[in-house]
């Protein structure tokens, strides 16, 4: 059986968990049955000046082509190029991930005449209207929606009115084993004296850490949350806006929150914390809880899109109804003050995300996708 040349093809290559997935895919994909190309609609010079997965891709020979897509002007122009680079590929099927990359690499796809086309939708995204309208409109381009949740395939069918036939649910997946932190970055828990509550990921609206901030003086400074502080890693448009909230807090509360930045080792420092905060407003499948799961944690989310499908049997106590502040105080204060019901949770996050949610599972799921809509 000759090999299946498959396009892959993504918005950007920056830090995030849709970007994170995408290159374990792709570096996974099975080199016997695929031959793997990488499209990127952002430019090379833009990965060249921020953390990136694009050595991730290179260190295993992927050839990687960037579209210097940048904005609408430049749309035409990068779906005309990527439908060339397609038939230069001669590519046999093509999947994408997020909505930009979905959107222009359907249609260059059925331009240069794909055999099979698949999006993969990461997010159930309820905050752009307009994204789920184009969606729609394009959606007879498309074989197949590999949505990361149940959640995120019921509100694909729902908003969209995608058929069921359409719709395969294929989860993230993280490696059960803890990365190493990186030995020249400072510890920024060393001699800390206070036990630690961390959040991870993208400071904007959409992550919910404005209206989790704003009530800090009742669940921070509570008395069962005495000896612990709040820790925020990583970058955003929000972080100015966040900052102003923490500032207006009573001082005793905004001592003990910190924003630490991105930090390439967040996932090596998961383990240091006692408890997991996840306030998102939606979401698709976060990488992120996956990866404070496997790092055996507590974790406390809102009922965020794949949320509940991460935890299992364990949720309840573990998630609440966003912008329901007296249901998130009741659950902190539960966990919190607890010693033995947060071991028994973080235990039994591990033990579910290492059953059920490995790289090699994700990436064979995609594998027999692929190779069952494609005819040899």
């Amino acid at each position: 059986m000759s090999r299946i040349n498959a396009a892959l093809c993504i918005t950007e290559l920056a830090v995030g968990g849709a970007e994170k997935a995408f290159a374990e895919l792709a570096t996974g994909l099975d080199p016997v049955r695929f031959a793997p190309v990488v499209y990127v609609l952002r430019g090379e010079k833009y990965h060249s000046g921020n953390p990136s997965f694009l050595p991730k891709l290179r260190e295993k020979g992927i050839p990687v082509f960037f579209l210097d897509v940048d904005g609408p002007c430049s749309f035409a122009r990068g779906t005309a190029r990527l439908a060339r680079l397609l038939k230069e590929q001669r590519a046999d099927v093509f999947l994408s991930f997020m909505f930009h990359a979905n959107l222009l690499g359907r249609l260059a796809a059925r331009r240069a005449g794909v055999r099979r086309v698949f999006s993969g939708i990461r997010v159930a995204d309820r905050e752009h209207r307009l994204h789920i309208l184009a969606d729609r409109l394009t959606s007879r381009l498309v074989d197949r929606y590999l949505c990361v949740s149940r959640s995120t395939a019921d509100f694909l069918a729902r908003a969209e009115k995608i058929p069921a036939e359409k719709i395969a649910v294929i989860p993230n997946g993280v490696s059960p084993d803890a990365p190493p932190r990186a030995a020249d970055l400072p510890d920024p828990f060393a001699d800390s004296g206070t036990k630690q509550i961390l959040f991870v990921g993208r400071l904007a609206w959409q992550k919910g850490l404005d209206w989790l901030l704003s009530l800090a003086d009742r669940w921070l400074a509570s008395p069962e949350a005495d000896g612990w502080s709040f820790t925020i890693i990583g970058e955003g448009p929000q972080k100015k806006k966040l900052e102003k909230i923490v500032a207006r807090l009573a001082p005793d509360t905004a001592r003990r929150i910190a924003f630490l930045g991105w930090r390439p080792d967040a996932a090596a420092l998961l383990p240091r914390a006692g408890l997991f905060l996840f306030p998102s407003r939606y979401e698709g499948m976060p990488n992120v809880l996956l990866e404070a799961a496997a790092a055996g944690l507590p974790i406390l989310s809102s009922r965020c899109d794949g949320a509940e499908e991460i935890l299992g049997e364990t949720a309840p106590p573990q998630t609440f109804a966003f912008g329901d502040g007296e249901e998130f105080l009741a659950k902190f204060k539960s966990l919190i003050s607890s010693d033995e019901k947060r071991a028994a949770l973080g235990a039994a996050n591990r033990a579910r995300v290492r059953k059920e949610f490995s790289v090699d599972q994700m990436i064979a799921r995609y594998e027999a996708e692929l190779l069952f809509e494609t005819s040899f």
